[in-house]
């Protein structure tokens, strides 16, 4: 899970209710599900949209590069924290 108020792009807009979760299995570290709450909710779902529909990993938002400062990054803030957790 990554809070938005966790990201440089939540504290500079001030948006510091939001959140996004990635539903992974431990195992195979497929991403089965994306839930994402705040007002931006919309501007990032397309990203997980994409990534479960070619059944993706949690690997691929570690691995992705995401620009700085974007609410986008809230993907590889929840996959390292998702990694962690399993680990």
């Amino acid at each position: 899970m990554a809070r938005f108020y966790e990201l440089a792009r939540g504290q500079i807009c001030g948006d510091h209710d939001g959140l996004l979760k990635l539903i992974l299995c431990p195992k195979s570290r497929k991403v089965y599900g994306v839930h994402i709450i705040g007002e931006r909710a919309a501007d990032m779902i397309h990203i997980g949209q994409v990534v479960i529909s070619y059944g993706g990993t949690m690997d691929y938002f570690v691995d992705t590069v995401f620009n700085f400062p974007t609410m986008s990054e809230a993907y590889k803030v929840a996959a390292l924290n998702g990694l962690n957790s399993i680990q």
